[in-house]
């Protein structure tokens, strides 16, 4: 019976998640994106990010009484900020915002709630997150979404995330508590600190290079570690265990 504790949909059957739902739980929807994150990091770095990040929301949500399964991923998002690197898929704004509503929707029939865990701020994307959360409201969902970008969350989240960070030392850290194996530890630890993307964004960057970052990442790869990505993994459990509390509260 080792499954009995598997909250990865799509990993389960379907008579498994017809078991499950006798806890009304609650759907967490990972959203990645498919994108260059530096010469050390791969392409999935955001998905792998928001999966974790879901898991843990999960498992604090239980010490709360609320049971979650974690949707499939959503990996093809807007990336036009790498679009110019190999290996980056970056979909349609329209395209975008359309398949989350769906999936939003679609999922909310059957889920108390649904809740989108999502990494990647690139800030076209974030308006698709937001539409899509927007619509599909509109269309009866019981959707939320817990946006680390808030003020709020910002001493949980610390300086480095607020300086703008792409697979500098906060999501490297992450990518090395989450899956260490997918870390290419020998370029990490060669690469020079680039300045964080925030000031480049107020500029008006609209792209990694005309941001500074020829090699796709900003902050310092080698200030990362595990247990600043377990810091920062609690934080996010967290963030998304609190946003969703919140909005369970807000139905009740």
């Amino acid at each position: 019976m080792a499954m009995a504790d598997n909250i990865v949909m799509s990993e389960m059957t379907w008579t498994e998640v017809d078991e499950a739902m006798k806890d009304r739980p609650v759907g967490i929807l990972p959203v990645g994106a498919i994108e260059a994150h530096g010469p050390h990091l791969p392409l999935n770095a955001a998905t792998v990010i928001a999966v974790e990040m879901a898991k843990r929301g999960a498992a604090k949500l239980k010490e709360h009484g609320v049971s979650a399964l974690i949707l499939p991923p959503v990996s093809f998002t807007v990336s036009e900020f790498a679009a110019s690197f190999p290996g980056t898929l970056s979909i349609s704004p329209e395209t975008s915002l359309a398949l989350l509503r769906d999936v939003c929707v679609v999922s909310a029939k059957r889920f108390r709630a649904v809740a989108l865990a999502n990494i990647h701020l690139e800030p076209a994307h974030i308006e698709c997150v937001k539409a899509a959360v927007e619509e599909a409201r509109k269309l009866g969902a019981s959707v939320c979404w817990a946006d680390v970008s808030k003020k709020r969350w910002a001493d949980l989240l610390g300086e480095t995330f607020a300086k703008g960070d792409h697979a500098g030392a906060f999501e490297t850290s992450l990518m090395m508590a989450a899956a260490p194996q997918l870390v290419r530890e020998r370029e990490r630890i060669s690469l020079p600190p680039v300045d964080g993307l925030a000031p480049a964004l107020k500029k008006g960057a609209k792209n990694y290079k005309d941001a500074g970052g020829e090699d796709a990442y900003f902050g310092d790869p080698t200030a990362a570690s595990a247990e600043e990505g377990e810091a920062s993994f609690e934080a996010l459990g967290e963030i998304l265990s609190v946003s969703i509390m919140e909005h369970l509260g807000s139905k009740a």
